[in-house]
């Protein structure tokens, strides 16, 4: 055998042989691909019927468009015979009959060249091309009527997947002799543009689906990665969009399964098109809260956005247990939107904690301290603020200094108790810019806690200064928010009793820090009676309980 001078592509007459695998397609899809032609063939309106005969049961597709002029072209895979105008703005593939094969239909059409018309009916195992068929003259004046007999899934549930077909179809459908209900593809949107041969519906919220149906080819609804807008910290923060294409032909679904767009220049400049109408629809609004560099993104397309609004959210020292913080993060906060701000950064919940303490002294004192929102850096209003850069600690203990922080720890063996001196020291830069002025203000706090490792209250370390004012409640506050973290074990119980029973025993070491292991113990027994004990006794009574490791009584008070 010589080599080839030259070789072509070209499509096997093997293909056709695998036409039913090639283009197998379900109910819904193949009367999608037949409303098409109908409306392709200039129809008015489509009316489909559903026959009984015989026992056999058939699905009947009449259009009152153009007709068929050439029965061969109709059944040739990958040969389209519309006009110039349908070619161009939709490239139609030529395999649109083909998502029939593998049943038996029968095809009626009026033929304008020919003045008649014409039929041909097609076995269900005939579509693989061995076997000529024979078209016929028939009595039909102005119309196309395509017969499908229906059995199995396809006849399950088929009055429904009619009127899915129907839905956003332009052009009126009836079944069995009543019209079925359409809607506007683009029903409910906040704005409406038309761009690159397409109408652009915007919406907010969650009424469309990220993974449904958003781009409409005249009927034929498809799933696509389309363009969102996130607003920050907000309900319904979430913007998209929605497509209906009206005359586009460089937008063009993959074949031949018609389930996904090609993505191309033409696409490319949609999505362009796309986030213009999304921020257009967001400019209408009263205020936004976009991120900065999307609103550098609008201005970039054309879309004059006011800044955010000046407000951030009040910062919260709360624990860092996962559990207690919302999964989707749309929890609504406290804002604050006037009076000086001053941001705090993401810290550790032990520096945290003892930045509380802090709160209420000099220079905190004259400021809301807010979270730290990155997302809004370039804002002017936001670089303006101060904000804490880094906090570090000093512990004097005995005349001798001990730092803790970031990059600082304990040494080894250091216990809790009472210390002398516990001196935060904040870096605080006047504003957000890089070349602001930076000070250090030194603040004292009552206490501090810290965590060597793990999250169990046995090994922190929990200090405390003589004579700092706070109390065994507030001190079980401090190492419940620094150290409580639940566990989701299958044998663990609930988070509200994990932390409960996590409150107590830090209210219990929090009282032996401040009050001795006497009060510890005390305390620790009442918490105990208060639980168990306290709805037995009957009202307006009063009872003792004289107890020893020997025995416990339990008797009225007399009066």
């Amino acid at each position: 055998m010589l080599l080839p001078a030259t070789i072509e592509i070209a499509v096997s007459q093997d293909a056709i042989r695998c036409a039913s695998r090639l283009v197998a397609s379900s109910a819904l899809a193949a009367i999608h691909e037949i409303l098409q032609n109908c409306r392709r063939a200039g129809a008015q309106r489509v009316m489909i019927n559903l026959v009984e005969e015989d026992g056999r049961a058939f699905l009947d597709i009449h259009d009152d468009g153009c007709g068929i002029d050439n029965p061969a072209a109709l059944l040739t895979l990958g040969l389209s015979d519309w006009g110039d105008d349908i070619m161009r703005r939709e490239d139609p593939a030529g395999i649109g009959l083909f998502s029939l094969a593998g049943h038996a239909i029968e095809i009626h059409a009026f033929s304008p060249a020919m003045g008649h018309g014409w039929k041909v009916r097609i076995p269900a195992e005939s579509w693989n091309g061995d076997r000529a068929l024979e078209p016929e003259p028939c009595d039909l004046s102005w119309e196309t009527m395509v017969r499908i007999e229906i059995s199995g899934d396809w006849k399950m549930g088929i009055r429904s997947t009619i009127a899915e077909a129907a839905r956003y179809y332009p052009l009126p459908v009836t079944l069995d002799g009543a019209l079925l209900p359409r809607e506007d593809f683009l029903e409910d949107a906040l704005l409406i543009e038309e761009a690159c041969g397409c109408r652009i519906g915007v919406y907010k919220g969650n009424l469309v689906q990220q993974d449904g149906p958003c781009i409409n080819f005249h009927g034929l609804a498809v799933p696509c990665s389309l363009p969102n807008i996130f607003e920050l910290k907000r309900q319904d923060c979430r913007w998209s969009v929605r497509i209906d294409v009206i005359d586009a032909p460089e937008i063009r679904l993959a074949l031949p399964a018609r389930r996904a767009v090609i993505a191309n220049e033409a696409m490319k400049a949609l999505r362009i098109a796309m986030e213009r109408a999304l921020y257009t629809a967001i400019a209408a609004q009263e205020d936004h809260r976009l991120p900065f560099a999307l609103w550098l993104r609008a201005r970039g397309l054309g879309v004059t956005l006011p800044a955010v609004r000046p407000g951030l959210s009040i910062w919260d020292p709360s624990s860092d247990d996962e559990h207690q913080k919302p999964a989707d993060g749309m929890t609504i906060l406290e804002i604050a939107s006037a009076g000086a701000m001053m941001i705090v950064p993401s810290l550790r919940s032990e520096i945290a904690q003892a930045l509380a303490l802090a709160h209420h002294q000099p220079p905190l004192q004259d400021f809301v301290l807010v979270e730290e929102e990155r997302w809004l850096d370039g804002y002017d209003w936001y670089d303006a603020l101060p904000i804490i850069l880094y906090v570090s600690f000093r512990i004097y203990r005995d005349g001798i200094e001990y730092p803790y922080g970031e990059d600082d720890r304990l040494p080894c063996g250091f216990a809790s108790g009472f210390v002398d001196r516990i001196v935060a020291d904040l870096e605080i830069a006047e504003t957000g810019h890089e070349d602001a002025p930076r000070h250090v203000h030194s603040i004292e706090i009552p206490a501090l806690v810290c965590p060597t490792g793990s999250w169990d209250i046995e090994e922190a370390v929990i200090l405390v200064t003589r004579g700092g004012g706070i109390d065994p409640d507030r001190l079980g506050c401090v190492i419940h928010a620094t150290l409580f973290s639940s566990r989701d074990d299958a044998d663990t119980d609930s988070w509200e009793t994990q932390s409960r029973a996590f409150a107590r025993e830090a209210r219990q070491v929090a009282t032996g820090i401040l009050l001795g292991e006497d009060a510890a113990t005390l305390e620790a027994i009442v918490m105990e009676a208060r639980q168990h004990l306290a709805c037995l006794i009957p009202k307006d009574r009063r009872i003792v309980i004289p107890a020893d490791r020997g025995g416990i009584t339990a008797d009225f008070m007399p009066g």
